[in-house]
């Protein structure tokens, strides 16, 4: 690698470090790719021991030279996202919160809750830390803006419910006109960017006129929305004098982890406020952290505002600022108050993000607390961090699945959940209990990322049986993983070599975390296992029909999602799905629409 080093040019770019499975497990951008490199390769003994770690794992490494220091950022942040490395900061829960949607791109837009890849044609609001209020939201401002709701936009024989009870202008019937229904998309853009008291004036206005012509019906229901929109309003608590459009940003930096506080202002109100947790790597500084956390955070978000306050300036703040005007095609500001109003902003941000650090403190300590109890009530060698439970669920031993979900430090992880669909034949829980294990061991023994670290203990739903099974499974692997049985009838646990089953008090916190594991592992089989019902239910209605076999099937489920939706849809848009032609089509819908 040094005479490879010799070689590397004075230029822009970026850099990836591979251990010795061949897997990136750092990447990093340089203004100069040699300076950069070459100071991780001298020995130096004042050398982090968390990068000279690193460098021990390193066994080769690859470069790309960029034509500047922007696009190295735009390339890093690439990479990262395809390779995730271990060792590059983990900036989580920014992509966990869902945004409000409108979807500009249709001739009649909707207002949905979206989580996916965001497109360029719809506009986003948001991110919103609390999806339960936020859908809360959705529905109060389709009942006083009444956009559709339905995700395919078909002609339909009558108007759906929400139009009978005022909550669907009915766009699909021809009930609006386009441009009357973009005046409400137009309004709801308006409340969703901060101006509430436009369109509260705008609400007054309709209802007294609606008094005045003595309709009042019409006018009680002007008089609910104002209502509704003043309480949605209220829920804001904190507004300027000034129509301040910025985020503030606050870091509260640690050793292992930081926080990082969000405040979206628009027109003067604070309108979400979002918390993300950053895991450090390597030690890096707090200017490095917020470097990352802006490059991730703003990359998905479309919403990047022409200011943004900060506590700690990024490292390379010229080159950050570079990057979010290029994102934005617009001047962007970074900048540290220090005085007035922005700085009260700042300090609210920071005393939010104090309460919400020692929270977290407190929690993590007390989950340490219950992890170590366990350990020694378990017998366990080292504290269980990392522990997977396993349930299977079948329909009268067809579909049979099983399931793996698990817990971090006592915290459920779903990204980290997977499911198996059993391929051995037979009704039988053990041999598909058995199986699931033995395919998630295999995957770990070939290195497979979504399946590292192995767990520090699994959690079966059963009794001796089970355990017996598993441990014989796990040792057949080549591993040494405890692992106990929980059964259900008196929370008993089940090891390997205890004359008998442990009983702990109900009210044992450490029996509490091996309860939620073993039930949320049965939770996610069994949804598993209805989704397998439910897709060959749908399979057995188009079994039906003339002209659709399989290939056409698995089409037409794929595009609308549901036999219901299926149902709804037009001839036009059944014949436009990939693999129909125009007779298999008409088949679809005459089957529907003749068919009680």
């Amino acid at each position: 690698m040094k005479e490879r080093l010799k070689k590397v040019p004075r230029s822009p770019g970026v850099y990836l470090f591979k251990d010795t499975d061949g897997n990136v497990i750092y990447v990093g951008k340089a203004r100069l790719l040699k300076n950069r490199l070459r100071s991780y390769f001298q020995t130096n003994s004042s050398m982090d021991p968390k990068v000279r770690a690193m460098m021990n794992r390193v066994v080769s490494f690859e470069y790309v030279v960029t034509n500047s220091e922007v696009e190295a950022l735009i390339l890093e942040n690439n990479l990262i996202k395809t390779h995730k490395p271990k060792y590059n900061i983990n900036l989580r829960d920014d992509k966990t919160y869902p945004y409000l949607k409108l979807t500009t791109g249709e001739k009649f837009p909707r207002l949905c809750v979206a989580r996916e890849e965001k497109d360029k044609v719809s506009r986003y609001f948001g991110p919103y830390p609390d999806v339960s209020s936020l859908r809360r939201t959705v529905q109060l401002l389709t009942s006083i803006f009444p956009l559709r709701s339905c995700r395919y936009l078909t002609k339909r024989p009558r108007p759906c419910l929400n139009y009978d009870i005022g909550k669907c202008l009915a766009p699909c019937m021809g009930k609006v006109t386009e441009q009357e229904y973009n005046q409400a998309v137009k309004a709801v853009i308006r409340f969703l960017e901060g101006n509430h008291r436009e369109i509260l004036q705008a609400k007054e206005r309709e209802m007294y006129k609606a008094s005045q012509e003595l309709d009042f019906e019409r006018a009680a229901v002007l008089r609910d929305q104002l209502a509704s929109l003043h309480k949605l309003v209220e829920t804001q608590k904190v507004s300027y004098e000034q129509p301040y459009d910025l985020d503030v940003v606050g870091e509260i930096y640690g050793t292992k982890q930081s926080l990082i506080v969000v405040h979206k202002i628009r027109a003067g109100k604070i309108i979400t406020s979002d918390t993300l947790w950053v895991k450090q790597a390597i030690n890096e500084s707090e200017s490095e952290v917020m470097h990352y956390f802006i490059k991730h955070f703003y990359d998905d978000n479309p919403d990047i505002p022409k200011q943004i306050l900060l506590n700690i300036m990024p490292s390379d703040p010229d080159l950050v600022t570079e990057w979010l005007c290029n994102k934005s095609s617009r001047k962007v500001q970074l900048k540290i108050p220090y005085r007035g109003e922005k700085k009260a902003m700042l300090e609210m941000v920071l005393q939010n993000a104090r309460i919400l650090w020692e929270e977290k403190m407190d929690k993590d300590a007390a989950r340490a607390k219950v992890l170590l109890h366990l350990s020694r009530v378990l017998n366990l060698e080292v504290i269980p961090e990392r522990i997977e439970g396993y349930d299977v669920s079948h329909t009268g031993g067809s579909d049979t699945v099983a399931s793996m979900v698990v817990f971090i430090n006592g915290v459920s992880e779903k990204k980290l959940y997977r499911r198996f669909k059993i391929k051995v034949e037979q009704n039988n829980d053990f041999a598909s209990l058995s199986e699931a294990i033995a395919r998630r061991l295999k995957q770990a023994k070939e290195k497979n990322p979504s399946f590292l670290p192995e767990p520090d203990l699994i959690v079966v739903d059963g009794g001796q049986g089970q355990v017996n099974l598993v441990h014989k499974t796990i040792t057949e692997n080549g591993f040494n993983i405890p692992v106990v049985g929980l059964a259900k009838k008196q929370e008993e646990i089940y090891r390997m070599g205890a004359s008998g089953p442990l009983i702990l008090s109900r009210r044992d916190e450490g029996l509490k975390v091996l309860q939620r594991l073993r039930d949320e592992a049965h939770r996610f089989a069994l949804d598993y296992n209805r989704q397998l019902r439910k897709k060959k239910m749908s399979r057995s209605v188009l079994d039906q029909i003339e002209g659709i076999a399989s290939k056409r099937k698995n089409a037409l489920i794929a595009h609308f999602g549901s036999i219901s939706r299926l149902r709804e849809a037009d001839l036009e848009e059944i014949a436009k799905v990939p693999g129909m032609n125009r007779k298999a089509a008409e088949n679809v819908f005459w089957f529907f629409h003749n068919t009680p």
